[in-house]
């Protein structure tokens, strides 16, 4: 379930001046959520455009959207929705909607478009059909090609301080070793989550300090990308780290504080310049050190050598070392990991997120 997209409609359901619709493709746990909350929600069947690479999904994509663009356009003025905001970029064939259905518009922008085509098409759309472009970061926005005066960055809120409470006792996770130090990372298993240079960091900090460590990583294996997935498998044989390595199945939101509590070191090593990280935010509000590469907007996450160690992007041997200077020295751990969430708390919080989220929305109303 996308939790950025949760927060945001559960925050304005509960404010009185606003009534918020929900508009999704399917029924699942976010509709279930978003209801819960007080939203109404509106389910416009049709299939996401993940990739235009695979021909089917392509084409199911062509046949189902021209229906749910114009129940979506019609929906819009018959409610007389004021403002839309749509929640990443995901949602872009849809932006023309709002000015057909007279409303004003505004979308997150949460990726780093690298492609240049893909900024340029992005740009071309958001111009004819954005009042205003929310950023997460200033990473993201200066890979979106914008200018500034047509976005606003606003950082995501960051996690449920009651949920990621370090305090807080938590059950044994199944399947987590425990007893030893872990090393986490978590990712659904696709090329750009960089898994095999989570592997090569583990063979390294393996033969710098034997048995220091247990390795686990925690993802989906997606069916469309089953490839790569037993590449990593076979990548983990290779090393000979069957022992060392665990891969565990997804777990529920709220069993992820658990998983941190047992960690001593997060690992974030991705292939992409991502745009802000967000189980970043998640280890370090339950005071798990991170060490990431510099990509994307990682680095505004925490501040290197103090809350968190930043090494240059593809560097896994930079990674592996300050791995293992934090193994070997629980006091830094300890430092660095308060001085984690401290800095979360200061940084991302929940009043000023949505209190920049809601000056962006009278802005747009206000001035159309």
């Amino acid at each position: 379930m996308p939790i950025s997209t949760y927060k945001l409609i559960a925050h304005f359901a509960k404010q009185p001046q606003f009534s918020v619709h929900v508009v999704l493709s399917e029924e699942g746990e976010l509709a279930a959520r978003a209801r819960g909350c007080g939203a109404t929600v509106r389910i416009i069947p049709f299939h996401r455009l993940r990739s235009i690479r695979r021909p089917a999904e392509f084409f199911r994509f062509l046949v189902s959207y021209p229906r749910a663009f114009l129940q979506l356009s019609l929906l819009i003025r018959k409610n007389r929705i004021a403002l839309i905001h749509f929640s990443d970029i995901i949602d872009m064939p849809f932006y023309a909607c709002g000015r057909l259905g007279r409303a004003m518009t505004i979308t997150h922008l949460r990726h780093c478009i690298e492609s240049l085509p893909g900024r340029l098409f992005f740009d071309l759309l958001a111009s004819f059909f954005i009042g205003k472009v929310v950023c997460i970061s200033e990473a993201v926005f200066r890979f979106s090609g914008l200018g500034r005066g047509r976005v606003n960055v606003i950082y995501n809120p960051g996690p449920d301080a009651s949920l990621f409470d370090p305090a807080k006792s938590f059950p044994k996770v199944s399947g987590l070793p425990e007893t030893g130090a872990i090393v986490l990372t978590i990712g659904k298993f696709l090329e750009v989550k960089g898994h095999e240079h989570f592997i090569g960091m583990a063979r390294r900090v393996e033969s710098i300090s034997p048995g220091i460590a247990s390795f686990v990583i925690i993802g989906d294996k997606l069916s469309a990308h089953k490839r790569y997935y037993d590449k990593i498998r076979d990548l983990i044989a290779e090393s000979g780290l069957g022992d060392r390595v665990i891969i565990l199945n997804p777990v529920s939101h709220e069993t992820v504080p658990a998983v941190f509590a047992r960690c001593a070191v997060y690992a974030h090593v991705p292939n992409w310049q991502e745009g802000l990280g967000g189980v970043v935010l998640e280890a370090m509000a339950m005071q798990v050190p991170v060490v990431a590469f510099d990509s994307g907007g990682i680095g505004e996450c925490f501040t290197s050598g103090k809350s968190g160690f930043l090494v240059p992007q593809f560097d896994v041997e930079a990674a592996s070392r300050r791995v293992v200077q934090l193994l070997c020295d629980e006091d830094l751990r300890k430092k660095m990991g308060g001085a984690a969430r401290r800095e979360l708390i200061s940084k991302f919080s929940y009043e000023r997120h949505f209190s920049e989220i809601q000056r962006c929305y009278r802005s747009l109303i206000t001035h159309g």
